[in-house]
């Protein structure tokens, strides 16, 4: 005899099943995320500021095999993005890049990222989050701080999930896009997104909008971020943003802080911050003693959480100086977590970043501009023979180059290019230079020049800086 179940006790029965599995299959996730939180502490971080603030702000093409293209956010908005998609009919993981406030998919160190997720395995998908870049010209649709940059994300991932096929999809998000990540995962509910990282997401909370006090001066900061928005104050701009999407100004405040819904995130997530973040010492000096937004407060109410991990270093600075201050340590960081978490058992998805690197900074006088390049090695083995070049200004006036100490081992020139013989950098995070160059710059017309430094068959991205002459 076959005795039929009504629906109703058949789905009730299938949640007594379930409600009997996630005491063991939390407790799995609790132990991967600390499994995999302390390999990647233990990647040498080897941070420099040099050549980090305008490095910061550079901007680069994307290069084949990434194709630029247009996708619509889960409210319609018209949105811009990059994405570079493999073709060998393996399965592959795919990534969600997200950019910080002011800044697009086109900064340097989301395009180096990018092209490094690719080259190691990742379907990656770059985004220019709304009022943001290239989208900023798509659609009007106001910027909301997290909000609604979430479905953008989302819908990033939908599109990803459409066109790759991916195996399991993660998002990887900057300052305000590191904020869009979180609040995305939480409405996501682990169906879309497998894995996250936000990285100097300020998700805590914010000082109150409140309507400008003209006794009040803006911080040169508060002037760029509102020259950005084109509104006289931020509670104007709350106002009119609020409007646009049909809610509240107090409403949108709300939704731009997650540290009261972190703990809703059922998906791996890694919160990475840097103790000497510039964003969250300038909230520690306006008096907001956990750090306003870059509040770390959040890290009580996920103590015991299976998913969300925190990992803190000592330097490194905000989000994307992150990433320029140690690439190496940046990208092995985090591809050892996604293909922790995305594809363990795929040795087609790899962990490799170039591991020799330069750093290149560039500072201007009143009649010469100085630059200065360190070279680093962070291989196990000694790498020899090293071909420096740097590509100046052609009509500047080259008055000295040296290596560590002015006078010492000067480089040869020969027209716009400087070039040092490097005969060898032992392994373990070891540095050579400073490698400086000065150069008369009185000829040099009134506008930006640009001077690049690279290294010959090392594999590595070269590295630029503009200066401008005013």
């Amino acid at each position: 005899m076959h005795l039929t179940l009504p629906r109703s006790l058949l789905m009730l029965s299938a949640l007594v099943i379930l409600a009997s599995h996630p005491t063991s299959l939390v407790a799995e996730q609790a132990s991967g995320a600390a499994e995999i939180l302390a390999q990647i502490q233990k990647i040498p971080h080897d941070p420099s500021a040099l050549g980090t603030l305008p490095a910061r702000a550079r901007l680069k093409e994307y290069e084949a095999p990434f194709q630029l293209r247009e996708y619509q956010s889960l409210d319609g908005t018209r949105l811009a993005a990059a994405t570079a998609l493999h073709q060998d009919g393996k399965p592959h993981p795919g990534v969600v890049l997200a950019h910080g406030f002011t800044e697009t998919k086109n900064q340097k160190y989301i395009v180096e990222l990018s092209a490094l997720l690719h080259r190691n395995g990742w379907h990656v998908l770059a985004i220019d989050l709304r009022g943001h870049g290239e989208s900023r010209k798509l659609s009007p649709a106001p910027i909301t701080f997290g909000w609604k940059e979430a479905d953008d994300i989302l819908a990033a991932a939908r599109l990803l999930r459409g066109e790759a096929k991916p195996t399991s999809i993660a998002a990887l998000g900057f300052s305000m896009g590191g904020r869009s990540v979180v609040k995305a995962m939480v409405k996501d509910g682990g169906q879309l997104l497998q894995a996250g990282i936000s990285l100097g997401g300020p998700i805590g909370e914010p000082a109150p909008v409140l309507p400008p006090d003209p006794k009040v001066p803006l911080t040169p900061l508060d002037r760029i971020f509102l020259g950005y928005l084109g509104a006289s104050s931020f509670y104007d701009y709350y106002e009119k943003s609020a409007s646009h999407y049909g809610v509240t100004r107090e409403f949108l405040e709300g939704e731009t802080r997650a540290d009261t819904t972190i703990s809703q995130v059922k998906a791996p997530l890694l919160m990475v911050y840097a103790l000497d973040d510039a964003l969250w010492l300038a909230q520690l000096k306006r008096g907001r003693h956990e750090g306003g937004g870059f509040s770390l407060r959040y890290r009580d109410a996920v103590k015991d959480h299976p998913y969300v991990a925190t990992l803190l270093v000592d330097s490194g600075n905000h989000a994307g100086r992150l990433y320029l201050s140690d690439p190496y340590w940046f990208g092995t960081m985090v591809m050892t977590y996604l293909k922790y978490w995305q594809a363990r058992q795929a040795d087609y998805v790899t962990v490799q970043a170039p591991t020799v690197d330069l750093l290149f900074d560039g500072k201007l006088g009143t009649e010469s501009a100085t630059y200065t390049v360190l070279v680093r090695n962070h291989g196990k083995d000694p790498v020899t023979n090293l071909k420096l070049h740097a590509s100046l200004p052609p009509d500047a006036k080259m008055i000295s180059c040296w290596v560590g100490v002015e006078g010492l081992s000067p480089c040869s020139v020969e027209g716009s290019r400087l070039t040092w013989t490097i005969p060898k950098i032992a392994g373990g995070k070891t540095t050579a230079g400073p490698f400086v160059s000065v150069l008369g710059t009185a000829v040099l017309k009134p506008g930006k020049f640009d001077a690049k430094a690279w290294i010959d068959g090392s594999g590595m991205i070269p590295q630029e800086v503009t200066l401008e002459k005013r």
